[in-house]
């Protein structure tokens, strides 16, 4: 006899704990199922958890809430049922490497940064991200702004956890970006925008121990965590002072330099030791020891390091979510570096052994797409992009779906309530027309975006943005 999955009892409470939340008009027209009360039948599930796939299964999502899941369940009339026969569905994407802001694009111009309010949002809805972390900011204001206004129901995008503007001393040479002059500074910088309402930290290239150390402690007084893209100092040197979280896998690690210098970066110099480092060395086999025992986390933005020849102009597709300019400056870039990028491809293989030996030594593997470098990765399309990377990786595609999911959420602290598909989680999940537990390129066939128990459509968001990157 088939169990009744949820009784009137049930119902009450989650109603009176997550009811209707009011939305714009602007946000309801990307909207095709309106919080409520659901069945989605006949799904496959890759659930998050990293366990193999489940078929034929039913999801029963009351407001924002996963109420069941199983095969066959029995439901009240007043459900709505939605036949998903054929399709698949996992958690929505939980992504730690995110940003605002893109290369500028307009003529005549050296690098700069723009701030992308309008398109961004959008498009990471759009690519399944239903949480992400920013990961650096060049308006930490607008970002939280624009986070304030989702959560409102004024605008589509995805919850956010904003950090900091990059946390640096000078040497970066990019104006949207400022600099400290000493290591109060950097500290009064940390609570400064911990005040402002910024809920991360990022420090950069050039930042001595002495900074790394008043930056740490004074996030970590205020529980809030720090990440780093590092140069001037090691991945085990900050693994040792307290850092969080280490970005981009391996790319940045300065700890293979010969005779390197205390505080000082040389990005030449680091990017050579990676490249003459054999890629089953003892020294890597160490730094991942040290760093799975320190309990630091790594984010993967494997898709950033992609090579160029033979393969996609954008990863993930999306060319035409490009800015006139912007895209005539990407294709041009792709075309000049076919046939050309033989070290690029060196390095990118080994950093794919690299992360996925940190994976397997059990340390905390996330992920990110950081959408800035020369403009070829562009948010939401490489968000579905990085899924696909991580199983040329040689991950199973339910471990791929675990990293962009469960463990975001588990460095964020949330895994209690995100980051699998599991009852009485929110109903933060993504349905696709392809069955991906047989091919991680159904990622691409994203229909509907559940944030929050409330259903967008994936392409009427990608098509808003469509032609703005580089703009807005």
């Amino acid at each position: 006899m088939k169990r009744l999955c949820i009784t009137i009892a049930c119902i009450a409470v989650y109603a009176s704990t997550c009811g209707q939340t009011a939305i714009s008009e602007v946000t309801q027209s990307f909207v095709t199922y309106p919080m409520g009360h659901y069945v989605l039948q006949n799904l496959t599930l890759v659930d998050g958890t990293g366990n193999p796939p489940l078929y034929n299964q039913d999801i029963l999502i009351h407001n924002d809430r996963i109420i069941e899941i199983g095969e066959d369940l029995i439901f009240p009339d007043s459900v709505t049922v939605i036949d998903m026969q054929g399709k698949s569905a996992i958690p929505g994407l939980v992504m730690l490497h995110e940003h605002l802001f893109y290369p500028k694009a307009t003529p005549g111009t050296n690098f700069g940064l723009n701030q992308m309010s309008y398109s961004f949002p959008k498009l990471y809805l759009a690519g399944g991200v239903t949480t992400m972390r920013t990961a650096g900011s060049i308006m930490p204001q607008a970002d939280i702004n624009i986070n304030s206004a989702i959560q409102n129901g004024a605008i589509p995008g995805p919850k956010m956890d904003v950090t900091s503007p990059f946390l640096d001393r000078e040497g970066l040479g990019i104006f949207e970006t400022g600099a400290f002059r000493s290591s109060e500074q950097a500290e009064k910088m940390v609570n400064f925008y911990a005040e402002m309402g910024v809920t991360s930290f990022k420090v950069y290239n050039f930042i001595t121990h002495a900074d790394l150390k008043a930056i740490v402690n004074a996030a970590h007084k205020r529980k809030l965590k720090v990440t780093g893209h590092l140069c001037s100092i090691t991945y085990r040197e900050a693994a040792d002072i307290g850092i969080d979280n280490l970005e981009h896998g391996f790319f940045v690690s300065s700890d293979f330099v010969k005779d390197k210098k205390s505080n000082d970066c040389d990005p030449f110099k680091q990017r050579k030791s990676l490249l003459e480092l054999p890629v089953n060395s003892v020294e890597m086999s160490d730094l991942i020891a040290h760093l799975v025992e320190k309990k630091v986390a790594l984010t993967s933005t494997i898709n950033v390091f992609e090579p160029y020849t033979n393969r996609e102009v954008v990863p993930g597709g999306g060319i035409d979510a490009l800015y006139s300019t912007a895209r005539d400056k990407v294709y041009k870039r792709w075309v000049s570096k076919q046939g050309r990028d033989s070290l690029d491809y060196e390095l990118f293989n080994k950093s794919k052994i690299w992360e996925k030996a940190f994976y397997d030594a059990g340390g905390l593997l996330v992920a990110g797409t950081d959408p800035t470098y020369d403009g070829r990765i562009v948010a939401g399309y490489a968000n579905m992009r990085l899924l696909e990377l991580f199983v040329e990786m040689g991950f199973s595609i339910p471990e791929a779906v675990k990293i962009c999911t469960l463990h975001g959420a588990t460095y964020l602290e949330q895994s209690q309530s995100i980051g699998t598909l599991e009852p009485s989680k929110i109903a933060d999940l993504i349905i696709l027309n392809e069955d991906i537990s047989e091919n991680i390129n159904a990622i691409r066939s994203i229909e509907t975006v559940f944030k929050n128990g409330r259903g967008y459509n994936s392409k009427k968001l990608f098509e808003a943005a469509r032609g703005l990157v580089g703009i807005r």
